[in-house]
């Protein structure tokens, strides 16, 4: 009996991590906090050597940035490669709070998040989401990141909101981030969201448009897959720690979501 009870304690122990590994690996993956131990778990297995870039960015907690304004989801439910359910409620309230009325998003994916941010703003809004189609995914300008496709590869752009009320506000437009004309929306938006790929030459070049689409605009913008994704991590912090007009920068704790307020 004694000898029993001596090996409950690790028994127990052991099953509990074989049900969170499971878990980690299926249904946490479509949240913010799953992928993040996920991250912690090859730090520990393998060092931060090991493909992980550390998080380098000052932290913004989550109190700094809820508005005290009520905020609308829909479509609650999530996939992997959507935000979790907390980072779009925190996407949500900075849209209630800041008030944004020319809104960039680049990376449409399924459009949850487009909807989210258009049932959040007001009646004169517009929303402009870019995406890549599946037929330029060979033609990409930069290297895509071993396993986007599955985000790329799908049966239509924004499918959430193609037949909501609120895809009155949203145009949908389609290529490369790398390659496309910004010119029409350069020093126009107030409020970019980027999450396209994940790929660090990617990330540095959407970054930089991001910034120029707010131009001279106060405006803010919305980073996602910080602290998830190596090209995603690398790409902010090195711009958070060369570029001065990123030194806003800064992460949002508990999520995958990095911002930057501009102030002009």
């Amino acid at each position: 009996m004694t000898a029993f009870r001596g090996i409950r304690r690790p028994v127990l122990l052991y099953a509990g991590a074989l049900i969170g590994a499971a878990h980690a690996f299926t249904i946490g993956l479509t949240r913010s906090r799953g992928r993040i131990l996920l991250r912690e778990m090859s730090e520990y297995l393998f060092g931060k050597g090991f493909g992980n870039e550390p998080n380098l960015l000052p932290v913004a907690t989550l109190s700094e940035l809820r508005s005290s304004s009520p905020i609308r989801l829909h479509d609650l439910d999530s996939v992997d490669g959507n935000v979790t359910l907390e980072e779009l409620a925190v996407l949500a309230s900075a849209v209630v709070r800041h008030k944004p009325e020319r809104l960039f998003e680049i990376g449409t994916f399924d459009g949850r998040t487009t909807l989210n941010l258009a049932t959040n703003t007001g009646p004169d809004a517009r929303i402009w989401t870019l995406d890549l189609p599946q037929s330029d995914l060979r033609d990409a300008r930069f290297p895509i990141e071993s396993g986007e496709a599955r985000y790329i590869v799908k049966p239509m752009s924004g499918a959430r909101f193609v037949n909501a009320p609120e895809a009155a506000k949203i145009t949908q437009l389609y290529g490369d981030s790398a390659a496309f004309d910004y010119g029409p929306y350069i020093g126009e938006m107030d409020f970019v969201f980027v999450d396209a790929s994940h790929a660090y030459d990617y990330v540095m070049n959407d970054s930089v448009k991001a910034l120029a689409m707010i131009g001279h605009r106060n405006g803010v913008i919305f980073w996602h897959d910080y602290s998830v994704w190596d090209g995603v991590t690398r790409a902010l912090n090195e711009l958070h720690r060369r570029d001065p007009a990123f030194a806003g920068l800064r992460w949002i704790e508990g999520t995958s979501l990095a911002v930057m307020t501009v102030h002009q």
